[in-house]
């Protein structure tokens, strides 16, 4: 739901929005704001500010709910413990626009970048005793998000002109999605 929920907020940006250069925070801004020469407007910011805080909650709670059940062991708790931190950091980002206050916005978001490809990584070695297919399949996740967050780190740390937002996404979206996945394979198995 929280992809569909930047998906339809992006379509309704500023025509200088672009999904694969503009960052997905920039659908939280509050105002418009010219961002590397871009005119950067999103109408349904509330919307999206909303939507990075639910998605936070939804998958701190969810990590807590699950984990127990899915991920045994203290790699399994550890993973619990790092989604928890990504789904903080999520709420963080929604509470704090980047507009309102970059140095705080970045300062809670780099957490969600750190912490998605680690939880990841320990979900998959959780897993890989109990469900090998599950967790192989989780690394592989893990290794794209990965190479997204390291990709975005570096365009941030240059001029960030282009590829920035492909990066953010292919750091972020594939683990949101995965771990949707994950809840409905637990869900159909305790059925």
């Amino acid at each position: 739901m929280y992809v569909v929920t930047e998906v339809v907020v992006g379509l309704r940006a500023s025509n200088d929005y672009r999904f694969a250069d503009s960052t997905i925070s920039d659908l939280g801004n509050t105002s418009c704001r010219t961002v590397r020469g871009d005119v950067l407007c999103s109408p349904w910011h509330a919307a999206m500010n909303a939507g990075f805080v639910w998605f936070g909650i939804t998958l701190a709670l969810g990590a807590l709910l699950l984990g127990s059940r899915v991920l045994p062991g203290r790699t399994g708790a550890a993973a619990v413990l790092v989604w928890c931190v990504s789904g903080l950091g999520s709420v963080g980002v929604g509470l704090v626009p980047v507009n309102e206050h970059g140095a705080l916005h970045g300062l809670v978001a780099l957490p969600v970048f750190l912490a998605q490809p680690t939880a990841l990584l320990l979900t998959a070695l959780s897993l890989r005793g109990t469900r090998p297919g599950l967790a192989r399949g989780t690394l592989a996740v893990a290794a794209l998000s990965a190479v997204g967050a390291a990709g975005f780190g570096a365009l941030l740390a240059g001029d960030g002109s282009t590829a920035l937002g492909g990066f953010e996404r292919l750091a972020l979206w594939p683990g949101y999605v995965w771990v949707a996945v994950i809840a409905a394979l637990t869900a159909r198995a305790e059925n």
